[in-house]
């Protein structure tokens, strides 16, 4: 089939007005604050401010501090469980990932809120144990209980690309270490690190990343362990009374370096440490003890515990309860029945966030693959621009986005009135998940032959029929992943939805966030027990259809 190049400068027309442009305007106006009104005045003046401020060099600090700490102790937690599940005949392995899965599914902050009620003073930790002692509650709501409950959100993520790396590992290495007399620590040193080092450093980049971009742990906790953090310094900024739209956009700027240095640097650094490519070949597991298979599980229920089972407990008995006293609080489905009430500010909030959320996501998986198709089937110089302009989204932490959008939309030459609608927070959904659907089509398309594809074109099929009648059914179990992830993210989606919705519209996070904050606590955790009901709803029922449907088999 010929190739043209106007589908890849359609695609780097759209990525570039969707991603770039906003980025582009954001670091420009972070050197030229007057740029919007059209002068050059201020030149790096918010910069100047940076390094003349004390607080700036100790949210920078702690920012990065807080992202490396909870890193660190994600592979703590989740390297263990990524060797269980693959290298050993650990009894239950279904369940451990399905208890790894719970607290990727859980929105960091709607965790971060119910480990509040946990542990502050006469929560469910004090009804509990009687009280808590106050140094673990001072612990609790500190540096490393901060970083603590982050982890435990994002360690699963590291558990899995773990697993995944150790089950394409054959042991022959292994076994030929051993048999020449090296002893395992040797080994696994020499051999299995090496190669499972990738692996370990994309699933870190991964944290670190979600942690130094994130805004709701660091804005409902970490500004109660007076721990001071950029996102949530940045959403000051730009919403609260005097704005400081300079100060903002160099410290988005900051952290998008932050960024790109921590893709780029973990990109090298498994070039020069790891092991190289190797074929995939027969895994041996090690069999267990029943000692070690106690300690095992017992490794495991205590992480689910603290990562799952708590915090959910404590934000359902929460949404339930209808009055706080001494012991044990009265229950009552008054604030479900309020939130669906025909009318009620709840029940707008989940059908503002439905809509928005189904049409992101589609959108993003019909764009985004056919982006995909356009990338992997072209070649050149454009192509590279293309792949580079893709990674952006992925990498850009959300809340840069959406002071980017912010300013690239608001600004006086843009005749197109989207500021401050619901348009505006569908086009920031698009703009930061995107790369989902890119990620999921890529990951099949390079996997998929051409031959089809050629034979179309010899017949006389243009490109939109070759992948409408052809690419795009070979893809939708891809898009189809790519769906339900996009969907269950944007439900959650809090900064870009504080930051982008027009006044007097809620989305299900920001009326958690929002009615915790106003102390109203039932009504919060009965939307956030709601929110992720929703999401567990579509993503059961997806992969049911999935399983029933024909030459699809369970596994």
């Amino acid at each position: 089939m010929k190739r043209s190049r106007w589908p890849i400068l359609l695609a780097l027309v759209f990525l570039g007005g969707l991603v770039g442009y906003p980025l582009a305007f954001l670091l420009l106006q972070s050197v030229f604050p007057e740029l919007p009104a059209g002068r050059l005045d201020g030149f790096m003046d918010a910069w100047v401010r940076m390094g003349e401020t004390p607080e700036i060099g100790r949210l920078i600090r702690n920012s990065l501090a807080w992202a490396g700490a909870t890193t660190g102790v994600s592979w703590i937690l989740g390297i263990p469980c990524g060797w269980l599940l693959a290298r050993t005949d650990l009894p239950g392995k279904l369940w451990v990932r399905l208890s790894l899965l719970v607290p990727i599914m859980t929105p960091p902050y709607i965790a971060a809120l119910s480990w509040i009620l946990v542990m502050q003073a006469g929560g469910f930790g004090d009804l509990l144990t009687g009280g808590i002692p106050e140094p673990l509650r001072g612990f609790f709501f500190s540096f490393w209980g901060v970083t603590l409950v982050m982890a435990l959100s994002s360690f699963g993520y590291v558990a899995l690309a773990v697993e995944a790396a150790l089950s394409e590992l054959p042991r022959r290495f292994e076994d030929a270490a051993e048999l020449l007399g090296s002893s395992w620590r040797r080994t696994f040193v020499r051999i299995v690190l090496p190669l499972l080092l990738p692996a370990i450093l994309n699933s870190g980049l991964l944290v670190f990343l979600d942690a130094l971009s994130n805004f709701g742990v660091p804005a409902v906790l970490g500004t109660r362990s007076n721990l001071p953090l950029l996102p949530a310094e940045i959403f000051f900024l730009v919403t609260s009374w005097p704005v400081d739209i300079a100060l903002a956009t160099s410290l988005s700027s900051l952290l998008c370096l932050f960024a790109l240095v921590s893709l780029y640097g973990s990109r090298w650094l498994g070039h020069v440490f790891g092991g190289g490519a190797v074929e995939a070949g027969p895994v041996r597991v090690q069999r267990l003890s029943g000692m070690a298979r106690r300690a095992s599980w017992a490794f495991v229920g205590v992480l689910f515990v603290f990562s799952s089972g708590l915090p959910w407990a404590a934000m359902v008995l929460t949404s339930l309860a209808r009055s706080w006293g001494e012991g044990w609080p009265a229950l009552t489905l008054a604030h479900y029945g309020e939130i669906f009430t025909p009318g009620s500010r709840g029940l707008g909030a989940i059908w503002t966030s439905l809509w928005l959320s189904v049409t992101a996501a589609t959108f993003c998986v019909v764009v985004g693959s056919w982006i995909a198709w356009v990338n992997v089937r072209s070649s050149g110089w454009l192509r590279q621009v293309l792949e580079g302009m893709a990674t952006l989204p992925r990498v850009i932490p959300k809340i840069v986005m959406a002071v980017a959008l912010i300013l690239a939309w608001n600004a006086p030459w843009v005749a197109l009135d989207i500021y401050n609608t619901a348009a505006m927070l569908l086009l920031a959904y698009v703009a930061i998940y995107i790369t989902d659907s890119l990620n999921y089509a890529n990951a099949t398309l390079r996997g998929m032959g051409e031959n089809l594809e050629h034979a179309a074109g010899i017949l006389g099929a243009g490109r939109v029929t070759v992948y409408r009648r052809i690419v795009l059914p070979r893809l939708k179990p891809a898009l189809v992943a790519a769906w339900i992830t996009t969907f269950i993210v944007c439900m959650r989606e809090l900064v870009a939805s504080l930051m982008l919705l027009p006044p007097g519209t809620d989305t299900t996070a920001t009326f958690i966030f929002n009615q915790f904050e106003q102390g109203d606590l039932s009504a919060a955790m009965a939307m956030a027990t709601v929110t992720i009901g929703i999401s567990t709803l579509v993503l059961v029922v997806f992969t049911l259809r999935r399983r029933s449907s024909p030459g699809t088999g369970s596994r």
